[in-house]
């Protein structure tokens, strides 16, 4: 049940700075005592789930041994409570008030029914003795009726020169006698024999027979008298159901506040500090799971609204991902009320967190992997809040490298300006780096690499100020691509850097943005030309755009003469100017 919680919480943080407050100073409380906090994990250590337990109770479909587990666990109710009053925290004295309210119920259930007790209802060994005087009786009924089988088999054995003689009973013959092959001739000629077997045959008496019918009403009788004995004590723990799925649900929230506590305390996590405003400033902040791993290097984030967009570059392997994911990661854990693994933080509350990481095609619906890519930029870019937090890995790489580029200059540039939510974008366009200054917000950052001996060594460690080179030739050559290869490589990178010299972003000849609402004429004649999945959301053409679309329809292009073509042009020309 715990476990099952520490997913909702971490799937569905708290978005309220009083709730997510209560939360830390719980575990603050509980993190502060060592012997606190074990005596409390051994309280809820090996406890059955509780929540599952009231469920099969209140659809009268808990056996023996669940209604006992719902015993013991309510044993426990009495010092967890002590804990959580003994921390003095508001938060843990609501979570275990009233927990051993249920106290009579487990007492009653220990009291009717055994330590051990078998799988089935029916099988008996259910309630303890003094329960009831009925079942009482049949059970030295019954535990005499097999010691006289016992005597029985003793006296045979005398009597008879048997040994290997047995006074056995199973379901298909009720009580016999089972006697060798090499012994058949001392058999008494009253007995009859009941089944022949391989190395011997099974007999059975009148006697026997008398003493077996007596002995299965007894037997019969009292397992009957049992199950009813316990049906009556589930029917009265069914209506103390909700009372104990509420204790489970209390318990479980207690569960997961030590899990942060103790996770917490062992691995040195620090309390974050929660504000409204839109920053994101962590001093030495480690991935919670990577973090366990030697030689991890922590970094630092500072965003603010000045800097609210950090561009990140650098070669592959650098950590340029895991920066991104412990971002991410810290903001959920805070906001889920745990501590943060990172020396100091100071958080402000996001109301979402939007990611559009790793590459993926959706081949059924026909999707590849660059238009599932956009179709997660779109729901970005729709949804976003000023509150939110995106991470961005490697926006149009699936597509050409201008037409990628394009898209990340001009997504870039709309996340600044109009959205305004705290963003990492991860990218190996170096050209977006000259956005720095001419963008509200965007600083340039870079993952370090030191050049030793003409190999690389990855720093892990993340720096202000753009990275000009990816290093991807020289990751290349770290994977094994023959010498050959590289070498080849290495020449086409050169040759293609200076052919493609100058387009870097901010730099002068970069279009001006338009004006919100100004249309393009490209953009309608696309619109025109595309059919879309979604007819309905298109905006009405321009009137003057429909006039130039049917004089392009109603022109024969290949009869024109170029007099003709010339004069169609100017009366096109004329047609926009017209019209602005």
């Amino acid at each position: 049940m715990g476990r099952r919680l520490l997913k909702t919480w971490i799937l569905h943080p708290l978005a309220s700075l009083s709730a997510i407050d209560a939360r830390h100073q719980a575990v603050a409380s509980l993190s502060r005592s060592a012997r606190r906090l074990d005596g409390l994990r051994q309280s809820l250590n090996g406890m059955r789930d509780m929540e599952r337990l009231s469920t099969q109770l209140s659809y009268s479909r808990s056996n023996a041994r669940d209604v006992l587990a719902t015993a013991l666990a309510l044993e426990r109710m009495p010092a967890v409570m002590q804990w959580c009053q003994d921390a003095d925290d508001p938060l843990l004295k609501h979570l275990s008030a009233d927990l051993d309210h249920l106290s009579e119920m487990a007492t009653l259930i220990r009291g009717t029914l055994r330590d051990e007790l078998p799988l089935g209802l029916r099988d008996g060994s259910l309630l303890r003795e003094g329960v009831d005087e009925e079942i009482d009786r049949l059970r030295e009924v019954t535990s005499q009726g097999k010691a006289w089988f016992t005597q029985l088999e003793s006296d045979l054995r005398n009597q008879l020169e048997i040994p290997s003689l047995k006074v056995r009973m199973n379901r298909q013959i009720g009580w016999f006698i089972e006697v060798t092959k090499s012994n058949e001739e001392k058999v008494p000629a009253e007995w009859r024999r009941k089944q022949q077997m391989t190395n011997g045959s099974r007999y059975t008496t009148e006697e026997l027979i008398e003493r077996d019918d007596l002995l299965l009403g007894a037997d019969s009788k009292l397992k009957e008298l049992e199950y009813r004995k316990f049906l009556e004590l589930r029917t009265y723990c069914i209506q103390h159901a909700p009372a104990l799925a509420e204790i489970a649900r209390k318990v479980a929230s207690i569960d997961v506040l030590q899990c942060f506590a103790s996770v917490s305390r062992e691995r040195g996590w620090t309390r974050p500090e929660m504000v409204e405003q839109t920053t994101l400033k962590l001093e030495g902040a480690r991935h919670p799971v990577l973090e366990t791993q030697s030689g991890f290097v922590p970094n630092d984030f500072k965003m603010d609204s000045k800097r609210k967009f950090l561009l990140i570059t650098g070669p592959n392997m650098g950590g340029k991902s895991t920066y991104l994911r412990t971002a991410a990661l810290t903001t959920i854990l805070a906001q889920s009320g745990c501590f943060v693994p990172a020396k100091k933080a100071r958080i402000g509350l996001v109301d979402r967190v939007f990611t559009r990481v790793g590459a993926s095609d959706d081949l059924k619906r026909g999707r590849s992997t660059f238009m599932m890519e956009m179709i997660e930029v779109a729901h970005i870019l729709k949804r976003a809040t000023e509150k939110s937090l995106i991470l961005l890995d490697e926006i149009g790489r699936g597509t050409s490298t201008f037409d990628g580029l394009s898209i990340a200059w001009s997504v870039t540039e709309d996340l600044c300006e109009r959205v305004g939510s705290r963003t990492l974008f991860a990218t190996h366009y170096h050209q977006l780096i000259g956005l720095e200054g001419q963008v509200n917000g965007l600083n340039n950052v870079h993952v370090q690499v030191a050049s030793t001996d003409g190999g690389l060594k990855f720093l892990h460690t993340v720096a202000d100020g753009p990275c000009d080179e990816s290093y991807g030739v020289q990751v290349a050559a770290l994977a094994g691509l023959p010498r050959n290869v590289v070498e080849r490589a290495t020449d086409l990178l050169a040759f293609l850097e200076q052919q493609a010299q100058g387009a870097k972003a901010g730099e002068q000849g970069t279009p001006q943005s338009r004006d919100h609402g100004q249309a393009s004429l490209m953009g309608y004649f696309a619109a025109a030309a595309i059919s879309t999945s979604e007819p309905a959301e298109q905006k009405p053409l321009p009137e003057y755009i429909e006039t130039i679309l049917n004089m392009l329809n109603s022109t024969n292009i290949d009869e024109l003469s170029p007099r003709q073509a010339l004069e169609a042009l100017y009366s096109l020309k004329s047609t926009m100017e017209d019209a602005s």
